[in-house]
């Protein structure tokens, strides 16, 4: 019988919002939660939680249901190294560019779960991708697409598709966050009050993504075509928006992220 039911090696910003995510959807007590990172602070913020603080990796391992693997990219090996020997029977990972061959060549008889989630995952607003190993697992896959339902959308698909994810949803949220910031920053410099504008940015953000979940079959130009009346102030800004190649900015900054993620493939 093990002590606990989900055991988080690293618990960064990804690893904490799916902990807490799932703890504030009830899906989980805290006290089922062990967590393992050698960062201070991410300690201390887990144990304000109330997850359990592991001594060590072999104590996370063999205590724990299933391994969360939420490390970054560039250590992930060493990590994979380090726990090859121990007991594990069921990974999920979330970590970006590592595919399901590659960590089942550290486990080869273990049940992996790659996860590409995102953070707003923490305020059960999230969205994630899965895709498990062939060795067959339906119902050990089932809880975990169910844990990963109960904080946001979930949506099975193909691993050769993971790369361009982080254009969809992995990376998104930091686009909209820094658009988000310009936009505040610029008001403000204009001489509008801080707190009252971000707060008005932020509220329209949260209702323009109602809007588009409110009617999903109508074309995203028709959102915008809807704003923009003709000879009107928001058409100013859309045709220069237009004119002076935002949607190639965005392609080609996209790319790169998804470039990125092509690099960190293993």
């Amino acid at each position: 019988m093990y002590t606990y039911r989900l055991g988080f090696i690293g618990c960064g910003h990804m690893g904490f919002a799916i902990a807490k995510g799932i703890c504030d959807a009830g899906k989980m007590k805290p006290q089922e939660i062990a967590v393992y990172d050698p960062s201070e602070h991410v300690q201390q913020r887990c144990a304000a939680e109330g997850f359990t603080l592991a001594k060590d990796l072999q104590e996370l391992c063999t205590d724990s249901e299933t391994a969360v693997l939420a490390v970054t990219p560039q250590i992930c090996d060493s990590v994979l190294e380090s726990i090859r020997t121990y007991p594990v029977h069921t990974i999920v990972s979330v970590v970006t560019g590592f595919s399901i061959a590659h960590i089942r060549s550290y486990f080869p008889d273990a049940f992996v779960v790659r996860t590409m989630p995102n953070t707003p995952l923490q305020v059960s607003c999230g969205a994630t991708a899965l895709c498990a190993s062939g060795n067959d697992h339906p119902d050990t896959f089932a809880y975990i697409k169910d844990l990963f339902s109960t904080i946001g959308i979930t949506a099975e698909l193909p691993e050769d598709q993971f790369d361009m994810l982080v254009g969809v949803h992995g990376s998104t949220p930091a686009y909209f966050y820094y658009f988000t910031q310009c936009l505040l920053e610029d008001i403000t410099a204009r001489g509008m009050d801080e707190k009252t504008a971000r707060a008005f940015l932020v509220q329209t953000l949260i209702g323009s993504g109602k809007l588009l979940e409110s009617d999903p079959e109508k074309p995203l130009g028709d959102f915008v075509d809807a704003v923009c009346s003709k000879g009107g102030t928001t058409i100013e800004a859309i045709t220069w928006f237009r004119e002076h190649g935002l949607k190639e900015l965005v392609e080609t900054a996209n790319g790169k992220c998804i470039d990125r993620a092509a690099q960190l493939k293993k």
